[in-house]
């Protein structure tokens, strides 16, 4: 039963946490570093009488199964663009399946003929045990750095699609080689591998599943806040619960199906992030987000500080097994090493996928970190077991949670710490030049904008002439610097001053389009179908591809052909009123793309940002979009009369309706009427409008 010193020790944790973040700011140390260090001075700091409480709450394996591991998941899996993750599944899956695989064996391998030299002779079967647990990488670790760090975002595809999918494939044979160590040493081969085969096909099936079927429970109680978010956080938990009960219940012809309980989570996630996202309500999901990581974040905080804490208390001799720890590190470092790059190599070989970069194959093999998931495992593993044959005087669970602890330690106190400073050696979070470009632009712009608001200023009073002098002559001079760099990298580099024109243009499409989504003005579909058009337009900017100007879209034959229904073409060009919307939504899109090249141009101080052949090339280009879009409309509306006017009439409801709610919301804002009105005429908004 829970007590009063079991909370105050929760939000105490909670609260040095938040202390810790902010040192880690300040020292540049990784923040997950630092909170595995605070966790292991907690536990001489709570020897102290009224500290005592510090160290009451445990990290169990149940609430790090599951409660930390589904959020964790969740909230990687839920960002992950399918696409993109599509689009690199040889490197991903060779990784997180074939290359786990290998690195499992050749640990267990290597150690089992090297530790007897060392006075270690363990039995094979616990050295594959050992393996399983600490193979897998975390993702959580490895993204946080990386964010922080800013690595490319394909490599950090591929880092956090490995983790996901190898904590699926390091769980899913651990349960297999802990079962054979219990069941001393008896081994169904062909058992083993129908069990790991149903875990990752099973978890895939029944995660996509639960995903497609909550996107739809999403869909029915739209522009309820909190409702939908609390249904995303039960589809993490709830899914991962449901494949651990289905796995102890479900027998099909005598075998008992196992369904991966991570996999699941991870399908769902990636599901209810790329489908049921557009199912979420446009306005919520900022806060789903926000949620999201907040929730990541306090999860994140407490599973390292307890992390640091349970690892000072489960090893008692562990100055006795420091030669064991030391050749565990070196075996797994190099095993790494030999996995990544012949994986890569072969990897590299397919011609459908882009090649990885010799470089991000550097930092592949550098940043296995290990995390929760190998805590997970440890905890699962019966502390009293043993094995046949081993004769150590030494408690076995012990000698597992040393190796497993010294290796945990080693990548997240060496490997994570010097992490950033591989990628600054190895040049792979340097801007690119199209961000140098990007960067100077903007700081144009953003001087500029001040420029402007500084003689607003004072044409109205609010600041002295002696303070807009200063002010003019001190951001003058940050501007006149900032554009004459950018003129002279944009003179040296035309294609690269292209490309930042076209992604400046494309970016306004999304926001344009995005806000149609939250005013009504398009359907999900379209907002599908022209979303998924500016992503591929994008791609193919970024793949230097700009003479490309026209609408694309990358439709799948195979969906068009024998599955017209969820193909978005198809969908959309077969009724008349979504193709009547997109068009209406290109047109809208394209007038506001030209706007904002036009306020450029007029603006007096990024006037020559419009003299460029390029620049006017783009305007031209949407210009001719404009008159397609305004084309394609008329003639939809003169072949189908009886919908013209009910469109008219809906477009201009839905533009009345987003006005309403402004006012409203102003008027709330300058405490003009009360909640209690705020509220009131709101729902009668609302009904009015259904």
């Amino acid at each position: 039963m829970f007590s009063v010193t079991i909370f105050l020790s929760l939000f105490s944790l909670l609260l040095l946490s938040m202390g810790v973040f902010f040192l880690s700011k300040k020292l540049n140390i990784p923040y997950t570093v630092l909170l595995l260090i605070s966790g292991l001075l907690l536990i001489p700091i709570s020897e102290i009488g009224f500290l005592s409480f510090l160290s009451q709450f445990e990290l169990t394996s149940e609430l790090l199964f599951f409660i930390f591991l589904p959020t964790l998941i969740f909230e990687s899996a839920f960002n992950i663009e399918f696409k993109k993750f599509w689009n690199n599944k040889v490197a991903i899956f060779s990784l997180s399946i074939f290359g786990f695989l290998a690195s499992t064996f050749l640990i267990a391998g290597s150690l089992y003929y090297i530790l007897p030299y060392i006075g270690f002779e363990l039995p094979f079967i616990f050295l594959v045990l050992f393996g399983t647990i600490i193979s897998a990488t975390d993702p959580v670790a490895v993204l946080a750095l990386f964010k922080e760090y800013g690595a490319p975002k394909r490599l950090a595809m591929i880092f956090e699609g490995e983790s996901l999918f190898n904590d699926a494939t390091s769980l899913a044979v651990f349960l297999i080689v802990l079962e054979i160590i219990l069941k001393n040493g008896s081994v169904d081969l062909l058992g083993g591998i129908l069990t790991f085969a149903s875990m990752l096909i099973g978890g895939a099936l029944f995660g996509t599943a639960i995903g497609f079927g909550f996107s739809k429970v999403i869909e029915k109680i739209r522009n309820y806040q909190n409702v939908e978010i609390t249904l995303t956080m039960v589809v993490a938990h709830l899914t991962f619960i449901m494949a651990e009960i289905l796995s102890e219940t479900l027998v099909l012809g005598g075998f008992e199906v196992k369904i991966s309980s991570i996999v699941a989570t991870v399908c769902a996630s990636i599901v209810i992030g790329n489908y049921g996202r557009y199912k979420i309500s446009p306005q919520i999901e900022i806060y789903m987000h926000k949620f999201w990581d907040y929730f990541a974040f306090i999860s994140n905080s407490l599973v390292f500080v307890m992390m640091g804490i349970k690892f000072a208390t489960l090893v008692n001799n562990f100055h006795v097994f420091w030669p064991l720890v030391i050749v565990t590190i070196l075996v797994c470092s190099l095993v790494r090493i030999i996995t990544v790059y012949p994986t890569i190599g072969l990897c590299n070989l397919n011609k459908k996928e882009a090649k990885i970069p010799r470089k991000w194959q550097h930092l592949l093999a550098f940043g296995d970190l290990k995390g929760a998931l190998a805590v997970i495992l440890l905890l699962l593993v019966p502390s009293d077991f043993t094995v046949e044959g081993y004769n150590l005087a030494f408690n076995l669970y012990e000698v597992l949670t040393a190796m497993t602890v010294g290796v945990i330690f080693f990548t997240l106190l060496f490997k994570a710490t010097f992490l950033g400073r591989l990628m600054d050696r190895l040049g792979i979070n340097k801007l690119t030049k199209l961000e140098k470009l990007e960067y100077l632009e903007s700081k144009a712009i953003i001087f500029s904008k001040v420029l402007n608001e500084v003689n607003k200023f004072q044409k109205r009073g609010y600041i002295t002439t002696e303070t807009h002098r200063k002010l003019t002559a001190k951001y003058s001079k940050l501007y006149e610097k900032a554009y004459k760099t950018c003129g002279k990298v944009s003179e040296k580099n035309t294609n690269v001053f292209k490309k930042m024109l076209l992604v400046y243009a494309i970016g306004i499409e999304k926001h344009s389009l995005k806000n149609l989504l939250i005013q009504q003005e398009v359907t999900e579909k379209v907002f599908r179908y022209l979303n998924e058009k500016l992503n591929y337009q994008m791609d193919l900017v970024e793949d230097n591809k700009t003479q490309i100007y026209e609408f694309k879209y990358k439709s799948n034959g195979f969906l068009r052909k024998y599955l017209p229904y969820f193909d978005l073409k198809t969908q959309i060009h077969k009724d008349p009123k979504h193709l009547f919307t997109y068009y209406r939504a290109l047109r809208i899109i394209s007038i506001k793309v030209l706007e904002e090249l036009n306020e450029i141009s007029k603006d007096n101080h990024l006037k020559d940002f419009d003299k460029s052949e390029v620049f006017n090339n783009i305007i031209k280009n949407y210009e001719n979009f404009l008159r397609q879009s305004t084309k394609k409309m008329k003639e939809i509306l003169s072949n189908n009369k009886r919908i013209s006017y009910k469109l008219d009439e809906n477009f201009a409801q839905m533009g009345i309706h987003t006005v309403e709610e402004k006012i409203i919301n102003d008027l709330s804002k300058k405490e003009m009427i009360t909640p209690k009105l705020n509220l009131l005429l709101r729902e009668q908004i609302l009904d009015e409008n259904i």
